[in-house]
């Protein structure tokens, strides 16, 4: 090397430097050797600042309130976020809640009656339809024979009378009067319940009076509670048979004449012109009724509230 040049000259493709005079001198450029391989990444850079806020979008439309809608006679008078739920008070103009009662003496029109106070109600009216026989001491009989004709009656033959108890009694008498020309009778007397119509289970028998005499009143002293409902008044001339059985009645003409008495619905029994039914044979104590048959005449019978 000398004077600081350098110089190249070509040697089978390969290139030679040589110090010579400072310079570089080269002869022809050789072919370019292959890519070398990728480096690996570099770090990635810090994150950029944070783009201006975009512009607002349109408004949305108004959603509901959230306030539960409901119909009459259910109220709210909640919010969206509590409702507070209630039943109208219902009225005679308004669908509405009512409150049950058992009173039967209530005015109100917001309330509404059980079937308790509907059967209270219903009892009170049926017993009360006939006041009258509620009097202490008074004498009752059967609509169909409330008469005092005489009538002649078969003997050992149950006459059935019916009779309407329209409120709840109790009885300490019964009674019947003899007849004209009546000596002496002795008459077995009772009640009988009622089933379709017709005299059936024995209620009361009441036993016999004796020495019953024309023109006089003779009764029996009993106590014998009756409830509401159809009955049917017994009488039976039983014992040695007067010479004249004749007692107060319907006499031969069956009629349905009131006299302090309670009217019976039975104008009419079994489509005939009857006051009642009657039994035969008839011997001693009374029994279920059986056998009977409709009958046009019968004595009166009288029953006494106590």
């Amino acid at each position: 090397m000398s004077d600081n040049t350098l110089t190249v000259t070509e040697v089978v493709n390969s290139v030679t430097v040589t110090p010579v005079n400072n310079t570089v001198t080269v002869s022809e450029v050789g072919t370019q050797g292959p890519a070398g391989t990728n480096g690996t990444n570099g770090t990635n850079g810090a994150t950029g600042a944070t783009g201006a806020t975009g512009a607002t979008g349109a408004t949305g439309a108004t959603g509901s309130s959230g306030v539960v809608t409901v119909n009459a006679p259910i109220t709210n008078a909640g919010t969206s976020s509590a409702a507070n739920l209630s039943v109208s008070t219902g009225t005679t103009s308004a669908v509405g809640v009512l409150q049950l009662t058992d009173s039967t003496s209530s005015t109100s029109t917001t309330t509404a009656a059980t079937a308790n106070a509907v059967k209270t109600a219903y009892d009170l009216t049926t017993k009360k339809q006939f006041q009258a026989i509620k009097t202490t001491g008074f004498y009752y009989t059967s609509g169909q024979s409330p008469r005092l004709t005489d009538t002649t009656v078969v003997h050992q033959t149950t006459y059935y009378l019916p009779i309407i108890i329209q409120n709840d009694i109790t009885i300490d008498r019964i009674a019947i009067r003899g007849g004209t020309g009546l000596s002496s009778g002795v008459v077995r007397l009772g009640i009988y319940s009622d089933t379709n119509g017709f005299p059936n289970t024995l209620v009361l028998d009441a036993g016999t009076v004796t020495g019953v005499a024309a023109g006089a009143n003779t009764q029996v002293t009993v106590s014998q509670s009756l409830s509401v409902g159809i009955y049917w008044l017994a009488f039976c001339q039983q014992g040695t048979a007067p010479t004249l059985p004749v007692y107060a009645g319907t006499g031969t003409t069956a009629t349905a004449n009131t006299i302090n008495s309670v009217t019976s619905s039975f104008v009419t029994i079994n489509g005939g012109n009857n006051v009642g039914y009657a039994q035969s044979s008839v011997t001693g104590a009374f029994a279920t009724a059986s056998g009977i048959t409709t009958s046009a005449i019968s004595p009166s019978i009288w029953i006494r509230t106590a």
